[in-house]
Parts: C-alpha cells; sequence; structure tokens
C-alpha cells in the first residue's frame, strides 16, 4: 500500500509504504545501520543478508560510522542500486542531543544521495527499532527535516522520497502526519500549537535579548541557540512562558485571578514554573505588582496604573486566557483580558492590548473565516474584526495610540518602522508584523521577530504564539519542540490544556443543538 502528498509542482514527492525495504526498485535504500556497518539485527541485519557477503566486505572497508553520519556503498543483490548506511542515535531520554542526530542522519542521508545523483531514495524510521526512539517523536523529526530539504530542493535532485514503514505502529504514525499536512488543523492543533508556539518562540529569542537590530543584521539568529545575553543553555525559555504556564496550569482549574497571582508569585520566589529551577529575567512592573500581592494588597492594587506600566508584560502571557474565554460574548472576553492584565498591568493602554489579543484570538478560531481565507487573509480578516469590537472600549485619549493596529496599517509598515521594544503597542505591533509578513511560515515569522532585535524573547513569543494558533502544531519545527528545557512537561501541561479547550467546545456546540 502506498500514501504520499501531494507535491508542489517542481518538489519531490513524499509517499509512505508498508513492507520490506530490501524490495524496492530504487536508486537507493538507507540502513538504519550500527557503528560498526557491519551489520545487525532488524532493517540492518535485513539489508545485509539480502544484499549478500560482498557488501559486508565493503563495509569493513569503511572503517565505522559516527551516530548522525551516513556512509554509502553499492546495492549488491539489492534492486536497490546504492546503500546509504545511516547510523541513528540510542535514545537517552533526549539528554545526549538524540532528536539532532536523529535529523541529521536523514540530512547526511540525502546529502550523500544528491552528490552520487540517486533521484528516489527510501528510508527506514531511524533510530525507532531496538535503539527506542519514541516513534511520534522520531517520525515527526524525520519528516520535518525530509521535507525542509526536499522544498529547498525544488526538485533539482530529487523525484520521490518513500518512507518505509514494516511495523504497524511506526506506519500508522506516518500515516497520521501525512494526513495532517492535506487539511487544515483542528482546534486541537491550532490550540496547542499557539501555547507550545510561545514557549518555542521565547526561548528562540531569550540568547539574542536586548541585542539591537543592527547587531542582528551582521550575526542573525537563523537557528535555536544558547547562552548569549541570560548566560542560559539552549531551549531556555524565560518569564514570558513561565507566566503563561502559570496562566495554564491555573485555568485548568477554572477562571480564578487570584491563584494566578499566587501562581505568579510562587514563580517569582519559589522557582516555580521555572525552566530550570530559577528566575533570570523579570520586568519591573510585574516584580512591583507581585509584591504588592505578596504584601496583602487589595487585588485593585496590585498592577501599576501609571504611563511607565505599558510594558508587554502582561500580554506575553494572556494567550492561554484569549483561549480559554475565545467562544464567550464579547463582553467577557474584553473585561476577563483586561482583569488578567491588570493583575500586574492595570493601565487602560495594557488591558484594551490584551483585550484586542484575545479579539484577534477569537476571530482567528472562528470556523466561517478559517473556511474562506488561507493564513496570510485570516490575520488580517482577524485583526480587522478584532478592532471593530474593542474599538468602542478604548477611551478617546487612548484612541490614538492604537491607530496603527484598528487600522491594519501596522502589517503593511516597512521594517524600519516596526519596533521591537518592550513597550505593549509596539510588542503587538512588532508580532502581527512578523506573522503577516511571512503568514505560511512559523520558523521564517519567529526569526523575523527576534531579529528585529531589543525584546526579542517577547516579541517572539507573541508572535510564535499567533503563528502556532494560525497554523496548527505541526508548522512547528520538531526539533526546535525537542530543544525546549523541561519539553515533556511543558507539551503535556499544553495538551492537557487544548484537551479542556476541545472538551468546552465539544459540550457548547452539543448545548446549541440541543
Amino acid at each position: 500500500m502506498t500514501l504520499g502528498t501531494g507535491a508542489p509542482q517542481g518538489r519531490a514527492r513524499v509517499t509512505l509504504r508498508r513492507g520490506d525495504i530490501t524490495r524496492l526498485t530504487v536508486d537507493a535504500i538507507v540502513n538504519a545501520a550500527k557503528s560498526t556497518l557491519l551489520g545487525g539485527a532488524g532493517v540492518d541485519g535485513a539489508i545485509h543478508s539480502a544484499a549478500g557477503p560482498d557488501l559486508l566486505g565493503e563495509c569493513m572497508d569503511l572503517g565505522g560510522c559516527e551516530p548522525g553520519d551516513a556512509k554509502i556503498t553499492g546495492g549488491y543483490r539489492l534492486p536497490a542500486k546504492r546503500i546509504i548506511h545511516a547510523v541513528g542515535p540510542i535514545w537517552r531520554g533526549g539528554r545526549d542531543d538524540e532528536p539532532n542526530l536523529l535529523a541529521s542522519c536523514y540530512r547526511r542521508s540525502l546529502e550523500l544521495a544528491r552528490e552520487h545523483g540517486l533521484r528516489t531514495i527510501a528510508f527506514p524510521a531511524i533510530s525507532c527499532g531496538v535503539y527506542g526512539f519514541p516513534i511520534q517523536r522520531a517520525c515527526a523529526i524525520a519528516l520535518w527535516t525530509i521535507e525542509e530539504i526536499l522544498e529547498a530542493d525544488a526538485g533539482e535532485a530529487f523525484d520521490e522520497v518513500i518512507l518505509v514503514a514494516f511495523d504497524p505502529p511506526v506506519y500508522d504514525c506516518y500515516e497520521r502526519l501525512l494526513a495532517a499536512r492535506e487539511r487544515p488543523p483542528g482546534l486541537r492543533s491550532r490550540v496547542l500549537g499557539a501555547l507550545v508556539g510561545l514557549v518555542v518562540g521565547d526561548a528562540l529569542g531569550v540568547p539574542a535579548e536586548f541585542k539591537s537590530r543592527a547587531e542582528l543584521k551582521q550575526a542573525p539568529v537563523t537557528d535555536m541557540s544558547g547562552y548569549g545575553t541570560h548566560d542560559q543553555p539552549p531551549g531556555t525559555w524565560s518569564d514570558d512562558s513561565s507566566m503563561a504556564l502559570a496562566t495554564v496550569a491555573s485555568l485548568l482549574s477554572g477562571y480564578d485571578p487570584e491563584d494566578m497571582m499566587d501562581r505568579f508569585a510562587r514563580w517569582l520566589y519559589e522557582g516555580y514554573m521555572t525552566p530550570r529551577g530559577k528566575v533570570f529575567d523579570v520586568g519591573n512592573a510585574t516584580a512591583s505588582a507581585i509584591r504588592r500581592f505578596r504584601d496583602g494588597a487589595l487585588m485593585s492594587e496590585w498592577g501599576g496604573r501609571s504611563e511607565r506600566d505599558n510594558g508587554n508584560g502582561s500580554l506575553m502571557r494572556i494567550m492561554p486566557l484569549s483561549l480559554f474565554v475565545h467562544a464567550a460574548p464579547v463582553e467577557e472576553i474584553i473585561a476577563k483580558s483586561c482583569e488578567v492584565s491588570g493583575l500586574t498591568h492595570a493601565h487602560p493602554r495594557a488591558e484594551l492590548t490584551c483585550a484586542l489579543f484575545s479579539l484577534i484570538v477569537r476571530a482567528l478560531l472562528d470556523e466561517s473565516i478559517r473556511a474562506e481565507a488561507g493564513p496570510g487573509e485570516r490575520l488580517r480578516q482577524a485583526l480587522v474584526e478584532a478592532a471593530t469590537l474593542v474599538k468602542p472600549a478604548i477611551p478617546e485619549d487612548e484612541a490614538p495610540v492604537f491607530e496603527r493596529l484598528l487600522s491594519s496599517a501596522a502589517l503593511d509598515a516597512d521594517e524600519d518602522d516596526i519596533s521591537g521594544s518592550g513597550y505593549v503597542i509596539h510588542c503587538l505591533e512588532a508580532s502581527l508584523w512578523c506573522a503577516a509578513q511571512h503568514p505560511t511560515r512559523y520558523r521564517d515569522a519567529v526569526l523575523a521577530a527576534v531579529n528585529l532585535g531589543d525584546d526579542t524573547d517577547t516579541t517572539a513569543a507573541v508572535t510564535g504564539a499567533l503563528m502556532g494558533l494560525n497554523l496548527g502544531y505541526q508548522a512547528i519545527p520538531p526539533l526546535w519542540v525537542e530543544g525546549l528545557a523541561r519539553r515533556d512537561a511543558v507539551f503535556r501541561l499544553c495538551r492537557d490544556f487544548a484537551e479542556r479547550v476541545v472538551e468546552e467546545a465539544e459540550d457548547a456546540r452539543a448545548e446549541q443543538a440541543s
């Protein structure tokens, strides 16, 4: 049985087959080899057996191969012309860079195929057997890596890449992943994408925080990295994600602003919901509000209300609340967005920016808009609808600062007119601008956000949340997800919240139907 994705014109096809890779008549098959290259169990043993003893003789002259690398031999008795021997990583819980090593296996195999003019290539599920790599994660990495290379290749070197699954769980996993590329993302994928997309964007921006745009023009951020500004390892997320995840955990038990604030205090003073057990960055307005909460002030006194309390510290964490209330009446969305912003940032400008953001989320989740427009047009329509709904709530003296957002002019501004600063209006303008400039590519949008400079982690977090919501979880590069600090805990929390949102949406639909 063969399944595949429809490839754009000029790009090689990716197809899925169930069965024995040794029987395929292709230019090359990939062997999931041991480091010695001298044969083994599973696919490795089957390929050596089918190819015959001459293969072992050639492999003995190759001197082995390191995990993540690949070497090429003849096909001998196989129908395939050549064999590419890729050495996958043994799964050790992700501690030894296994995801990047696995991606490197696919990358190096395709590089060798290109160098030798091999246009059709078949892959087994590397490291999914006795090496123990989790199947869902391994297949996502494999498919993403292959598709990235084929997109860049644009049909110059390859005609077809075949994913061969001998075991039913691997076949089923690839089948789901390929099918997801052929249909619009559902609510579950969009909610999960919004939350994980926020954390990934944040982690991308942490090492570059406070760098100028000029510096980043000279040495742009192109991938997940580490150290830099805060001297943190790769994949470390900041206060943006800590407070957003604390909000997620709170909302799983229902809407309770005081519980949210208590969790924010536990984060600041006890290291709760941090990537590595300690806080390394916090905004002044946020810290002051949490101190007032801890000192017993009334809720109305927690968030700062002055002009200087218009940083992006509430916008960066509002997405969970926006998702939680997306199906509520507009008045409730605005009221709760303002209330949750006001826990730390209670100036009307900060509160109403959060309300505008929540209404954008509401519109992006509107099925009628999603059905009629592509990602870029959806974003523009969502902003227009949200602007119309929030405009009556904006005081006259605040209207001028919202003008570029409410008119959608920010989406089409020149880059020189977009600021990456920590001012809440600048942050939403920049995030929407990045999403509008790269509407179909999560990766490109969040990297554009980081490379605007200044408050890189928050601009990328808000951009990542919008892009994940608009495109779904599958749009986020899996290697970036795999590289996150506390990846499993983050994913579980976000997945549980996505399930909660989906269940409530289904209950609401059932109630309306009755």
